[in-house]
Parts: structure tokens; sequence; C-alpha cells
């Protein structure tokens, strides 16, 4: 991928992150509306963004060990991945996986069993993120 579309993701992905938290701690609810709105903006733009990314990369599945996922935790600007049934997800550019954190569960780490926890298994949830690899065990 090349920097441009690095560079023009992360500041997406800041954005995002920063709406969502002034709309969380906005008091007035016009305050809130607008911040939601302008999150929903990016949101759309981070959306067209993958799509058109999906169809120029073809990606090479890789090996990780639970240690090199862990690397992969959204942390200072890297990706976000994250394992279920042994395959490694990119939530990168997921807009519900914001700095690497989705409802308290942080990338970089195999989620089977919270996913199978909370969506009773239903993998076509997944279906719109970039595979990366396979979880070696």
């Amino acid at each position: 991928m090349d920097f441009y579309l690095m560079k023009k993701l992360k500041i997406i992905r800041r954005k995002v992150t920063f709406y969502k938290r002034n709309s969380t701690f906005a008091v007035c609810p016009f305050i809130k509306i607008h911040y939601r709105h302008l999150m929903n903006i990016q949101i759309e733009k981070l959306e067209k963004l993958m799509n058109a990314m999906n169809k120029d990369i073809v990606r090479q599945e890789k090996q990780f060990t639970l240690e090199e996922l862990s690397k992969y935790n959204g942390a200072g600007g890297s990706p976000a991945y994250v394992a279920v049934n042994g395959i490694v997800y990119d939530v990168s550019l997921s807009p519900v996986w914001g700095g690497g954190t989705h409802f308290g569960l942080y990338a970089g780490k195999d989620l089977t069993l919270q996913f199978k926890a909370c969506h009773g298994g239903e993998t076509k949830i997944l279906n719109g993120l970039p595979k990366v690899g396979e979880l070696r065990i």
C-alpha cells in the first residue's frame, strides 16, 4: 500500500476517533448530533477507500503465532489484526475498531471465544473484513 493511502487512512481514523469521543462527552444534544454527523461522513469516506483498496490490493496470506499477532494491536498507527476461528482479519479500517479497540476488546489477540459469545459464531459479520492470514497454534 502506498504512503499516500496510509497517511489518508490514518487521518480519517483519527477524525473518527475524535468525533466519536467528542460526541460521547458532549452535553448539548445538538453538539452530539453534529459530531455524530461528522463521524458518519468520515466513516463513509473510510468505507469508500476500503472498497477501492480491496479491489486493487491482493494480500499475501501469512501464518501468525500469538506473539506475532500481538504486534498488530492498532497502537501508534500500526495495523489492527484479530483472529477468529483460526483466521486473521485486518480490522484497521473498520469504523467499529477505532484505535484497535471494540467494546473493551483489543486487537492483536485471538478473539474466537469473545466472538462466539457475542455473535453466536455468525461469521458472515466478518465477510467484509480483509483476511490477512491464519493463526498458527
